[in-house]
């Protein structure tokens, strides 16, 4: 059959494995995202789908999506049998459809990050809780919410703790979302379980929808998301998921490797095991294998790669400074480069991002060496972008104060500086008289031309005509907003600004939503990897977590100290987070360290004694 061509003994065996329940344990570069729509294709070739019905396979992010929709259409499989997204997507589209069964309004819109801020401290003050700070608060929110099968038992869980008035500020902040329609992103797939669970009949229609069902990266589900997985399982002919619990590395947000097993257990689920991996020399597997074989309760399995040819290598060196670190990896990435690597084809990757590291973007510039950071919003910059989709938030829903607020204090700064003026969001809430509102605002009589912005600004979003292309809206709201001049007040991040304005640009025009609601909430599900550019010629430099997924020619992994690798977390994680990186490799993988960063003096990473490094042509030095 076409769907089994090119494939090896145990990916046939994932594939035709249609009659139970399977989990499969596929290394990196094992073909995961080719098992899932090799399946996909399977299914359909043997006519095992009605012709009413629909495939399901839920990924962790846009970018994962959107290869396997592309993969799924090149077999020639028409992608309107194929209900393929994020978590959040599934969910969105079930709570636009029913959520008003469970008082859910169809027309809800994301919390933003700085909405969210503002509604934490705005409840924790109400509450009086003083002896947590607000991204404790979204923390242990998100933590209950994402431990928990169904929204009753949330609650329950919030009742039980011990600190006084933390109780009503989470009763204050669900009551004071709802008040603005509006959710956070845990609440999508909470609410959604919530639905389903007390609606058997919408459970049933979810059933008779989809007949099978494909999860990617099981691994980074968390409990809440497997009660899914199980509800909308016990419908489907079979379930098939995807994991590797070596690259569980999301445990900060609620991911837990053991889900893996309760996935087994509760689905009564057989198991398949990828090893081939296709990306990598022996060379780097064999150091990636000794790193990650140091972790216990993990699905043990040695991943096999190609014969390492000469142009491979493995390098670990050590430096007295991190200067000399970045001025060697950007002599390096030069020389490479000169062979006829190109720059798109090399990345640079740490733990997490720190003021330290800025002295590699530096080095670049001196160097003359092309690059760009991967993710969003990699130096804390408030990005022009965002504000134009908070901006449609309101066009959307002009009453909702939540909103306006956090807008109002991202633009008025920026205004005072633009207008040389001394106002502020206070100066506009004594302007009304009270608290602020779009329709207050529209009523204003401008003193100066700030003033007279802020005015059209509400005016816009109170009388816009929603029938416009999304193309005019983006244009209008760029002029009205006057982000063409605020650029040239940005200076350093200039270039960042432009670029996630144009990715927005882009998106928008693109979108195939019926609406501006709609349209929002797919903006709204925007992920890391919508920031991954691999089009233009530049070097990449990225969090282990942004790369997930990746793979480049030459990988460049630096700062690997103690403190900072493994950082003062789960070290089993740390490893796990180490072990991605360096299986990002396609072919030259190049570790460093150095023994003063930040003025401090460091210590060479704890992992690397683990590395069996008399496998290697070198060693640290």
């Amino acid at each position: 059959m076409k769907s089994l061509e090119g494939l090896n003994e145990e990916q046939i065996e994932a594939v035709e494995t249609i009659d139970r329940n399977t989990i499969v344990f596929a290394g990196p570069g094992t073909g995961k995202t080719r098992i899932i729509t090799q399946r996909i294709a399977y299914l359909f070739e043997r006519d095992l789908v009605p012709p009413s019905r629909k495939v399901l396979a839920i990924t962790f992010t846009n970018k994962a999506a959107n290869e396997m929709r592309s993969r799924v259409q090149n077999l020639g499989i028409d992608s309107r049998r194929i209900r393929l997204g994020t978590f959040h997507n599934l969910c969105q589209s079930v709570l636009r459809a029913y959520g008003d069964k469970i008082e859910v309004p169809r027309d809800f819109t994301f919390v933003s990050p700085a909405q969210k801020n503002k509604l934490i401290l705005s409840v924790l003050r109400n509450n009086n809780v003083r002896n947590m700070r607000e991204n404790a608060f979204a923390n242990w929110i998100s933590k209950l919410k994402n431990s928990s099968v169904d929204y009753g038992e949330y609650l329950r869980k919030t009742e039980k703790t011990k600190t006084i008035g933390l109780t009503s500020a989470a009763v204050e902040y669900e009551t004071r979302l709802r008040e603005n329609n509006m959710i956070d992103f845990d609440d999508a797939i909470l609410l959604t379980v919530t639905l389903l669970k007390n609606h058997s009949e919408l459970l049933w229609l979810y059933h008779n929808a989809f007949p099978y069902l494909l999860i990617d990266e099981m691994q980074d589900t968390n409990r809440m998301q497997l009660e899914l997985i199980r509800l909308l399982g016990e419908g489907a002919r079979n379930v098939m998921a995807v994991a590797d619990d070596d690259q569980s590395i999301y445990g900060w947000r609620g991911a837990l490797p053991t889900v893996i097993g309760e996935y087994i257990e509760q689905l009564n689920a057989h198991s398949i095991t990828l090893v081939r991996n296709y990306r990598s020399p022996q060379i780097i597997l064999d150091a990636a294998n000794s790193l990650i074989e140091h972790n216990d309760k993990r699905e043990k399995k040695t991943l096999l790669g190609r014969e390492t040819e000469p142009d491979d290598c493995l390098e670990i060196k050590g430096f007295t400074t991190a200067i000399q670190e970045a001025e060697w990896v950007a002599d390096k990435i030069k020389e490479i480069h000169k062979e006829g690597i190109e720059y798109k084809k090399i990345i640079v990757l740490y733990r997490s991002r720190h003021p330290g590291l800025k002295i590699v973007d530096d080095m670049f510039i001196q160097k003359e060496i092309p690059f760009r950071h991967f993710g969003k919003n990699f130096n804390k910059v408030e990005l022009f972008s965002d504000l134009m989709k908070e901006s449609l938030k309101l066009i959307v829903e002009p009453s909702n104060d939540l909103i306006l607020e956090s807008i109002l204090e991202s633009l008025i700064p920026r205004y005072s500086k633009l207008y040389r003026s001394n106002k502020t969001v206070n100066h506009y809430e004594e302007l009304i008289e009270g608290k602020l509102s779009v329709t207050k605002l529209t009523e204003i009589t401008p003193e100066d031309e700030m003033d007279d912005a802020v005015k059209q600004f509400a005016k816009f979003c109170a009388e816009y005509n929603h029938t416009q292309s999304y193309l005019k809206i983006y244009n209008d709201l760029y002029d009205l907003l006057k982000i063409s001049t605020l650029l040239l007040l940005e200076k350093n991040d200039a270039y960042e600004q432009s670029r996630h304005l144009e990715l927005l640009k882009e998106k928008m025009i693109k979108s195939r939503s019926r609406n501006i609601i709609d349209l929002v909430g797919e903006l709204d599900l925007q992920d890391e990897s919508n920031y991954i550019e691999n089009s233009i010629d530049e070097v990449g430099i990225s969090t282990f977590h942004a790369a997930k997924g990746l793979e480049y020619k030459a990988v460049f992994i630096i700062a690997l100290e103690d403190d900072i690798v493994p950082a003062r977390y789960d070290e089993a994680e740390e490893r796990r987070g180490l072990y991605v990186a360096m299986t990002r490799s396609e072919s030259k993988l190049y570790m460093s360290y150095a023994q003063q960063r930040d003025r401090q003096r460091k210590q060479p990473s704890r992992f690397f004694e683990e590395i069996d490094v008399k496998r290697f042509a070198h060693k640290i030095r």
